[in-house]
């Protein structure tokens, strides 16, 4: 892969060709805000358009988000202008409205000298509640997990990930992969006495053989048996006692 050279806030740094700026700024400590990426799955990244930086190429500069735009020779980004935190503030002062309930984008948007909006706030109508609608989930659950068990229904405000018809899914194997990529903390993933409980199924859960904790879903023991022929006795033991 041919190597290039990007300018990030003064600082010059070797990078991939088409590499996401995200990527290269945090392999080299420059903190740019984001929630929808996912270096794991290809379709992420850019809905929520907090990671916003300048990128300057050829004589012209335009706003781009850093987790999908490319390092090309002559690059130079600049993550912290006065600009850039202007718009910043003004996309998380818009989040925080639609999504009030959500500690990530509070903190995210104080950290900003965000803490008032004046846009009515979003009540958790919609049942959106801490959703920012990134898709990120289904991406994960489609790309990663490969189950398509839940997707993005819906448009506008209204969009939102859901299981078909907003009924338990037959697909879904209670992985848990969704609400654990989840930048809001917006999927709701609860357990008690060796049960999961997500998106409206409950997933009996397997107990490790040493430590007696419950770590997997059967259902997903299930699924991994069948994709793999993996020895269902593998699973008798968590993996910190493997």
């Amino acid at each position: 892969m041919e190597k290039i050279s990007v300018v990030i806030d003064g600082r010059t740094f070797e990078a991939e060709r088409d590499t996401p700026v995200l990527e290269v700024a945090r392999r080299n400590g420059i903190y740019i805000p984001s929630l929808c990426y996912n270096s794991e799955v290809t379709s992420s990244g850019g809905s929520c358009r907090v990671c916003l930086v300048e990128a300057h190429q050829g004589g012209r500069m335009r706003l781009v988000t850093s987790c999908n735009y490319p390092v090309r020779k002559g690059l130079e980004v600049k993550t912290d202008t006065p600009l850039v935190r202007r718009v910043r503030r003004g996309l998380l002062e818009l989040l925080l409205a639609r999504v009030p309930d959500s500690e990530v984008i509070r903190r995210m948007a104080a950290a900003e000298g965000v803490t008032e909006v004046r846009f009515r706030k979003d009540e958790g109508e919609n049942e959106r509640y801490k959703c920012i609608a990134c898709a990120l989930c289904a991406n994960v659950c489609a790309e990663v997990v490969g189950v398509h068990a839940i997707a993005m229904v819906g448009r506008g405000a209204d969009k939102k990930p859901a299981t078909p018809y907003d009924k338990p899914s037959d697909a879904c194997i209670g992985c848990g992969a969704c609400a654990y990529a989840c930048p809001t903390g917006a999927i709701k993933l609860e357990e008690r006495d060796g049960v999961r409980h997500i998106w409206h199924k409950d997933f009996n859960m397997v107990r490790c053989s040493v430590c007696g904790i419950p770590y997997i879903p059967e259902a997903q023991v299930d699924w991994i048996v069948k994709r793999t022929g993996k020895d269902r006795s593998f699973f008798d033991k968590c993996p910190d006692h493997r």
